[in-house]
């Protein structure tokens, strides 16, 4: 502090005006003690000092001061420059006023997550302004409180971090009432290419209203020769016409999308000489960026949020959402010990169509693998992994058999898998090196796309998806089944697994049968044999009974009774597990939540054309009713996916490599693709476990 209290005064003012940054997140955080001249209170009061010596300051950065006492930044009445400003993790409870300062009025970047106390001295309506970023991360934040907070702050902010609080889906259609952009994104101009998001009569509570995409003859297979080229520039009569809200049009899917971070606000906010980032930065007409992560959010929520925003949202986060809604019928059907988490069945909500301006997400890996993530009491986390990637997966197949490929949104510029898990028996290997090479496939057509083009004034080309990152969650093998594989004899090891694992058996009636699978049972639930009967869907005496494919359901929608039929199967004995599984689900245990029309990959797997689904019991489906816990020896043959992603690379790297030096000594222009199918996009792999707040991500990027 000999600096601050000595030297500091004693630069001229000419060099003290240069400083824009107070950046003290790695300074003095070991010091429990700190003081200055014995007082207690002394790292507060040299920074206060500091900051009235720095009238130019424009961003303080002070996370992760458990003992600093903010108050000081109240006290500076002079100072209305400062833009950005980042509190997080600082232990002590601000007082109600803090908010009301005038050196606070300018703020255009707000992180107060993981502070102690409430959020309403925020809810003040008359000031922060200018405020447009503002993270809330780990504040304990409930429905209710959410919607006060959308309600207080409305269009006002385009980026709106609360992970990790306690919201729910109820928030959804507040946060569409009140914060998304009032304008429609969505139009017909693009049919031909992308198909166009249409809305019938009706709705439901949990769904939302009624949608499906209207597809055009190569929209569905997203493989129109148009589909790399960016949206044509719209024109108006006067060029100084101001566009109203209303009448916006999607972005091009050539602009790059902002970025909320405090590192990339810092480099827009101190940028004197480049006005237009900084008013683009300043102007929010609704919040186009979310963070929902560790929340009580479900897939569903988040599926409904994407077909309501319309087409808003430019960036994503929702790293490990639950399943199903939190509340349901379907929890009558489930123990409690029991649930999963992931993103299945929800990739057509991520098309243009849908999701016109979407540039980056952060979702659970599922959206790509099919692959829940699954929580069972009892079951080791390995053993977890390995029943998802085989069990659960073979259902979700039949249930949803198409998953997100780069093609079906060529504007998405990022993606980042989560959750991923670090042992595979074989399919989610296999599905992430799919990925590799469809993005490898993109990027050759979006070279020959370019190449085709022969005029100076030719459309231009999308970039496609160049970034991609994978967070897997720790590996924890050695300290899981196997570790303790060398206390069992060979015999343990083999009769480890026989016993079926049954939902019921915590006293519920089952109406399953409770026999042991037969040697051809156990060979055909292997993961190599795509049939599975290690799991047992066994129609109870109940659903004997004669009930017809459709059934009324009874509901109000806007205030208003309406009565529509809901498709709930075929009593037919051919229809798949999974089927007859949502039937005996709606018809013997009521579950007749999220209602809604059936997605093209639903009407795949067995729906009616145009017709009425209870999603709800379609998703819960995709859990047997009884499960058979692998033996050490299956789970001895999980391989390290992170091993077999680098050979992948590597191998196709070595081959690209050769193939550039082909062309370059036969004159040829290199070729992206096949045959190698190098992707020359950034990799990147995380294998940190990620704590709740850090304000970056430790990776490797293999590529």
């Amino acid at each position: 502090m000999r600096f601050v209290y000595s030297e500091l005064g004693q630069v001229s003012e000419p060099t003290r005006l240069l400083a824009r940054i107070f950046d003290v997140r790695a300074f003095a955080k070991s010091s429990y003690d700190f003081s200055v001249e014995g007082k207690e209170g002394g790292l507060s009061r040299s920074f206060q000092h500091a900051y009235g010596l720095l009238p130019r300051v424009t961003a303080m950065l002070f996370d992760g001061h458990t003992e600093l006492d903010l108050t000081f930044l109240t006290a500076n009445q002079r100072n209305s420059n400062l833009k950005a400003l980042s509190i997080a993790n600082c232990a002590r409870q601000l007082p109600t006023t803090f908010y009301t300062a005038p050196s606070l009025q300018s703020l255009i970047y707000l992180d107060a997550s993981n502070l102690p106390g409430s959020i309403l001295p925020l809810m003040r309506t008359t000031y922060l302004p200018s405020l447009r970023i503002l993270k809330l991360q780990g504040r304990e934040i409930d429905d209710t409180s959410f919607r006060h907070l959308t309600d207080r702050f409305r269009r006002q902010l385009w980026s709106l971090d609360v992970e990790n609080n306690n919201i729910t889906d109820h928030v959804i259609q507040n946060l569409y009432d009140y914060c998304i952009p009032v304008s429609q994104l969505r139009t017909a101009a693009h049919k031909q290419v992308e198909g166009t998001m249409m809305f019938s009569a009706g709705g439901s509570e949990t769904y939302g209203p009624f949608s499906i995409i209207d597809e055009s003859d190569l929209s569905a297979c997203f493989s129109h020769p148009e589909r790399y080229f960016v949206d044509a520039p719209s024109y108006t009569v006067q060029p100084d016409t101001v566009v109203p809200e209303t009448h916006r049009r999607r972005t091009d899917g050539s602009v790059q999308v902002r970025n909320d971070t405090v590192n990339a606000a810092l480099q827009v906010l101190l940028k004197d000489d480049d006005c237009s980032h900084l008013e683009d930065y300043q102007q929010s007409a609704g919040i186009t960026h979310l963070r929902l992560s560790k929340t009580q959010l479900s897939a569903f929520g988040v599926q409904k949020l994407l077909r309501l925003s319309g087409g808003h949202i430019e960036y994503l986060s929702c790293e490990c959402p639950m399943a199903l809604p939190i509340d349901g019928n379907y929890r009558k059907a489930w123990p409690p010990r029991a649930s999963l988490r992931g993103m299945l069945g929800s990739a057509q909500w991520l098309r243009p169509a849908v999701s016109s301006n979407l540039r980056a997400l952060r979702l659970h890996h599922s959206i790509v693998t099919n692959i829940p993530t699954l929580d069972m009491d009892g079951l080791s986390q390995v053993s977890r992994y390995f029943l998802a990637e085989t069990v659960l997966r073979q259902r979700a197949d039949v249930a949803w058999p198409e998953m997100f490929i780069p093609d079906l949104n060529p504007r998405l510029y990022s993606l980042t898998l989560t959750c991923v898990p670090r042992r595979s028996t074989g399919p989610l290997t296999a599905r992430l090196i799919q990925l590799l090479k469809l993005l490898s496939i993109q990027e050759r057509s979006i070279q020959d796309v370019t190449r085709s083009i022969t005029t100076r004034h030719g459309p231009k080309v999308l970039k496609g998806l160049r970034y991609l990152r994978l967070e897997f969650e720790p590996d924890n093998l050695v300290d899981d089944d196997l570790s303790r594989s060398m206390e069992l004899n060979a015999e343990e090891l083999m009769a480890s697994g026989e016993k079926l694992f049954s939902f019921f058996d915590d006293g519920r009636p089952s109406t399953a049968s409770t026999k042991v699978c037969s040697p051809e049972d156990t060979h055909r639930q292997r993961p190599e044999n795509r049939r599975q009967t290690a799991v047992t869907d066994e129609p109870s005496a109940n659903s004997e009974k004669i009930w017809p494919d459709f059934v009324p359901h009874h509901d109000a929608w806007n205030g208003i009774p309406s009565t529509v039929q809901v498709w709930v199967g075929h009593a037919s004995p051919d229809q798949s597990d999974v089927l007859r599984c949502y039937r005996q689900l709606v018809l013997e245990f009521g579950v007749r939540d999220g209602v809604g029309p059936a997605t093209a990959a639903q009407i795949q797997a067995g729906a009616p054309q145009d017709c009425l689904i209870y999603h709800v019991a379609w998703t819960a489906a995709i859990m047997p009713r009884k499960m058979k816990p692998p033996t050490l020896v299956e789970l001895s043959g999980m391989r390290d996916v992170i091993d077999a992603l680098r050979t992948y690379r590597a191998n196709g790297r070595a081959i690209y490599l050769q193939h550039m030096e082909l062309a370059r000594t036969s004159g040829c222009p290199s070729q992206l693709g096949g045959p190698h199918y190098f992707w020359t996009g950034r990799l990147e792999i995380s294998t940190e476990k990620l704590p709740p707040r850090r304000s970056g991500r430790p990776g490797a990027d293999y590529r």
